[in-house]
């Protein structure tokens, strides 16, 4: 159980923050003028992404399931600074 509980709380946090970062740049002018909605819904998304750390079997699965969409979203993230 605690096991769940940090990674919902250790890898949510990065996770939802690039998951945002990925959304305003896709936006024109890469978001600036939703920089504050954003940081409105960052506070939800993370406490969402702890809340359904639970919803899986183990903390195993949690700690790979979201250290896979930690290490693919910062990639989409390099990917992205990279194109310009």
């Amino acid at each position: 159980m605690i096991g769940r509980c940090l990674a919902g709380v250790l890898l949510g946090l990065p996770l939802s923050a690039v998951t945002l970062r990925l959304l305003l740049l896709a936006l024109p002018g890469n978001g600036a003028d939703w920089l504050i909605p954003a940081l409105i819904l960052f506070f939800p998304l993370w406490m969402s992404l702890m809340i359904g750390a639970f919803a899986f079997r183990s903390a195993m699965r949690v700690w790979l399931t979201f250290g896979g969409a930690n290490a693919a979203g910062f990639a989409a993230l390099w990917l992205a600074g990279h194109a310009v």
